[in-house]
Order: C-alpha cells, then sequence, then structure tokens
C-alpha cells in the first residue's frame, strides 16, 4: 500500500484558467456571455483554431467559411462550446509527459496505455451524451458530455504517481471478472480513484456536479441532487467498456442492471449502443477530432 500522503495532482498538466472559467460562465444573459466567452478563447490560439476547425466541419457545414470566433460561437451555441474546450483542454492530460512524469515507469505510463484511457474518457462522453438526448435531457446533454470526460481524472494521478502500484493493478484487473476496481485500488494505493478524482476537481474549483459525477460513478445508491448526471455517466461508463470490447467484470454487471433499471433504460437504447453507436459515432467530426488529439 503507498503512502497517501505521496500523491501530487501538480505531476499532472493543470487544466487551464480559461477552461474553468468558461465552465463557471452561467447564460442567464447570453450576449454578455457570449462576448465574454469569444474573449477567454481567444487568449488561446490552438483553442481558437481548433474551434474554427469543427466550425467549418463536415459536421456543422454551411454555405459559408466561419472566419472567426464570434461566429462559430453564434454557430455552435454556449454549450456546445463549453464541450469544445473541454475536450480540448482534457487532452493535455494525455501522452504530455514532462518532468518527473518523462522519468515513470516505461511498463506503465506508454502511449498505449494513455491512449487508452483517452479513448475510453472520449467514448464515455459521447455515450453519456447519446443516453441523455434518449432520457430527453437535452438542456443537460453537454454537461454529461464533459462530466464523461472528466469521470475518470482520478485514474491519471493514481498512474502519474504511483507508475509501479499502477502496474500490480494493471496486472490484477487482467486475471478475471470477479473484480471490483475500486477495492483492488484501495489494496494497493490505499484510495480509489473516485477518491482523487474529487480532491483534484475540487482543487480545480470545478462545478459540482462534476466533482460528485467524477466521485460516485461507480456508486449505484449516491446522496446527491445530481444523482441523475452520475447514474448516466456511471452507464456510460460501462457501455464505453461494452463499445470497446474491453473486460466487463460482475460488478460492472450489477451496476449496468441497476442505473438501466433507476433510468428506465429501453431496450432498444440497450441494442442500439451495442449494435450501431460506434458505427455511427465514427462518422462524426467531433469524435473524429477527439482521435486526433492524442499526438
Amino acid at each position: 500500500m503507498v503512502d497517501k500522503e505521496k500523491i501530487d495532482i501538480r505531476e499532472i498538466p493543470i487544466i487551464p484558467q480559461v477552461a474553468t472559467k468558461i465552465l463557471q460562465m452561467q447564460e442567464e444573459n447570453l450576449q454578455i456571455s457570449f462576448k465574454e466567452l469569444e474573449n477567454l478563447i481567444l487568449l488561446d490560439p490552438a483553442l481558437t483554431a481548433k474551434i474554427l476547425k469543427v466550425a467549418n466541419s463536415a459536421l456543422y457545414a454551411r454555405q459559408r467559411e466561419i472566419t472567426n470566433l464570434q461566429q462559430a460561437i453564434t454557430l455552435l451555441g454556449f454549450k456546445t462550446i463549453k464541450s469544445l474546450v473541454m475536450l480540448v483542454c482534457a487532452s493535455n492530460l494525455y501522452g504530455k509527459k514532462k518532468g518527473p512524469r518523462a522519468q515513470a515507469n516505461i511498463n506503465t505510463i506508454t502511449k498505449v496505455s494513455e491512449l487508452s484511457m483517452w479513448r475510453h474518457s472520449v467514448l464515455t462522453a459521447f455515450v453519456g451524451r447519446a443516453i441523455a438526448t434518449r432520457l430527453k435531457m437535452e438542456d443537460r446533454k453537454e454537461e454529461v458530455f464533459i462530466a464523461g470526460l472528466l469521470h475518470d481524472i482520478g485514474r491519471i494521478v493514481l498512474m502519474i504517481n504511483f507508475p509501479d502500484g499502477y502496474d500490480e493493478f494493471l496486472n490484477t484487473i487482467s486475471t478475471g471478472k470477479g473484480i471490483n476496481i475500486l477495492s483492488i485500488e484501495e489494496n494497493i494505493f490505499g484510495m480509489n480513484h473516485q477518491d482523487v478524482g474529487k480532491d483534484v476537481l475540487n482543487q480545480w474549483n470545478f462545478p459540482e456536479e462534476l466533482i460528485d459525477t467524477a466521485y460516485f460513478h461507480h456508486t449505484l445508491h449516491v446522496d446527491s441532487k445530481y444523482k441523475n448526471m452520475v447514474s448516466v455517466v456511471g452507464l456510460a461508463n460501462i457501455y464505453a467498456k461494452i463499445i470497446a470490447g474491453e473486460n466487463i467484470t460482475e460488478n460492472d454487471q450489477y451496476l449496468q442492471d441497476g442505473y438501466m433499471k433507476s433510468l428506465n433504460i429501453d431496450p432498444d437504447l440497450d441494442k442500439y449502443l451495442r449494435e450501431n453507436f460506434l458505427r455511427e459515432i465514427e462518422k462524426d467530426d467531433l469524435y473524429l477530432l477527439s482521435s486526433s488529439m492524442f499526438e
């Protein structure tokens, strides 16, 4: 078991201040919010370029080219812009090895392992948004998307801080189906990625709904006013594994059954997610962009 005091979130890239400010922005006065949003994004040239690229993609094809950020924000909308900003910023948490991180155990922190985590996070975000749409949570689907992107932030922190322990963790979870990931993490690290995710997002002053989702996404019965969002992301997390062909544990199955019951999921949605979702999402420009971010 590792020493809890040794964990250090300074070893991971910090989500830029621009992202934190955008997440905290409200939509009450859209005219003011749109201008403030434009001014914040313009501070980051790379982020501006990504947004213009998406605005000019086939997904949002228009008669004329989108040449400035104001046009892009108007076209994509406030909530979609927030999701795109977080997609770009979250990608910086993966594959950027600097300082002590670059010296970490080469068997664990490889581009392959981080790419797998990135793909899982992105897939969870897109699956979560699809579930939210099907459940008529249209006004919350972008928040669900962002929560899906960040739900496993604690895993990145554990991997970077404790590479040897993470090797042991990966070996353990590959051995069978009767596995509770949180229990294994607690045995090896003295904490689990839900606890760590909560601490990280708290320190970054992220909204409470994102903190609760990171903290409870492997928990069926939660005491949170954001219980629905937690359940949607928790279910999306499991479907992301199913879609990617990953091992589903007995605990995963238990959680899946519970989430589907509490959310009253239609069997047709289950069939769609298993059989058609990936084929459709692979044509989505935003999904394709997410894959290109890991370089």
